[in-house]
């Protein structure tokens, strides 16, 4: 950045093309030269729009302008396009996401930024082009929920320009979208969960029969699920511990924050039926001389990779493509759900088995909504549901249960009217 001497009159505007306008200052003479000084042309875009709009943003641009020279500084890097330093900001942070999943959905909203912002500086952009760029995503299509991500990640990018102190102040600022309603996912009803419950004490003992009753009777992420350990569970004292998470990508992480970190309790219900499979499992492991340890994963699909002469290499875990899709069949056989396209049916045990694509129905994360949900029901507080759960704040249990609280909120005033009239 440099100083410059204070600004001489409105600025002058150039019509680059329809729609598109360059404008500058005069800053007056420069004393060792004694010629006159300019300052760095800016270009404004707003193709497509009414005259009257090109004018308003125009004005607007100009006083903003012209606010900033006279506050001495004037920022040349400002030359850079929103899409290239959306791309470096990216980049830049490679190394301090632990998840590539995170990652890659970061990379998502950088591509979005860069079709819709990619053609215009720093130094250009305003809160109204903002407004108006996002009105023509729209319109393109883009969902609510899409374009409320796209904005959190360009305000964020844009701050680091502030900080930088590329830019005066982040556009992004006064435009304000509200947050996407939460589709809330449906859950089970008390008869359904243990019609539920039912079907999969009929199921034979498997690793994802045994991963469905974890996700069902705790409330646990998939991932988390997936991530437990033998040396998780304390069957004396009844209680299960969180501690890390097995993501789609096959890779063993820290859970996703700090208050996932957690210890529950079980059931014995639960106990007694893990404690089976446990047993199950070590057979299982046997015949392929392999142990059953503390770091023996509780959801192990027994899938053996082989060597060139036959001799066993390791055992695979179960993942969570192929936990869906062996729930997706579990749902389907016992009502919970439908393929839509059907490609065959068969008998097993006398019962039928139905197997297609293009599913409908429950799904995995649909049993940790219907656990808080029947807690929540059956009196539990915020507090003690935000932390079986492992959210990161109660606002966060409180805004996704909201309906559950409510009708609980009924309950309590009518049973209050109740106890006070006697």
């Amino acid at each position: 950045m440099s100083i410059r001497p204070r600004v001489i009159g409105n600025g002058s505007v150039y019509q680059v093309k329809e729609g598109v306008f360059q404008y500058r200052f005069n800053l007056g003479k420069d004393p060792k030269t004694g010629k006159y000084a300019y300052s760095p042309k800016r270009t404004l875009h707003c193709e497509g729009m009414s005259k009257r709009t090109q004018q308003a943003m125009l004005r607007k641009a100009l006083e903003d302008y012209k606010e900033e020279l006279n506050s001495g500084i004037v920022r040349e890097d400002g030359d850079r396009t929103v899409s290239e330093y959306a791309e470096d900001f990216h980049n830049l942070r490679a190394e301090s996401f632990k998840s590539p999943l995170a990652y890659a959905r970061e990379e998502n909203y950088i591509r979005h930024i860069q079709d819709m912002f990619g053609h215009m500086r720093l130094s250009d952009l305003k809160p109204d082009d903002v407004r108006h760029i996002y009105a023509a995503a729209r319109k393109s299509g883009m969902s609510e929920a899409e374009l409320h991500g796209t904005h959190v990640k360009l305000r964020q990018i844009l701050q680091d320009a502030v900080d930088n102190e590329l830019i005066l102040r982040n556009p992004c600022t006064p435009v304000k979208l509200p947050k996407p309603t939460y589709r809330e996912r449906a859950p089970l009803t008390a008869e359904e969960a243990s019609r539920f419950l039912s079907c999969l004490m009929d199921e034979p003992l498997s690793a994802k029969a045994a991963g469905t009753m974890l996700l069902l009777q705790c409330g646990l992420r998939r991932g988390e699920m997936l991530g437990l350990t033998w040396g998780d569970i304390d069957f004396k004292q009844r209680t299960l511990s969180v501690s890390r998470q097995f993501t789609n990508d096959k890779t063993l992480r820290a859970p996703k924050s700090k208050m996932s970190r957690r210890t529950i309790a079980i059931n014995d219900s639960l106990a007694n039926y893990l404690t089976r499979w446990k047993s199950e499992q070590l057979v299982q492991l046997s015949q392929y001389t392999l142990s059953q340890g503390e770091e023996t994963p509780v959801v192990n699909g027994i899938r053996v990779v082989t060597t060139g002469d036959g001799k066993y290499a390791t055992v695979v875990n179960v993942d969570g493509h192929n936990f869906d899709r062996w729930f997706r069949d579990f749902c389907v056989d016992n009502g919970f759900g439908k393929y839509e396209n059907v490609s065959r049916t068969f008998a097993r045990n006398g019962k039928k088995h139905t197997r297609g694509t293009h599913y409908s129905g429950l799904v995995p994360h649909a049993l940790r909504h219907t656990q808080a949900t029947l807690l929540i029901g059956e009196g539990a507080d915020v507090k003690t549901v935000q932390a079986r759960l492992g959210h990161a704040s109660p606002s966060t249990t409180l805004s996704i249960y909201s309906h559950a609280i409510e009708a609980n909120d009924r309950k309590a005033a009518d049973a209050f009217g109740e106890l006070i009239s006697g």
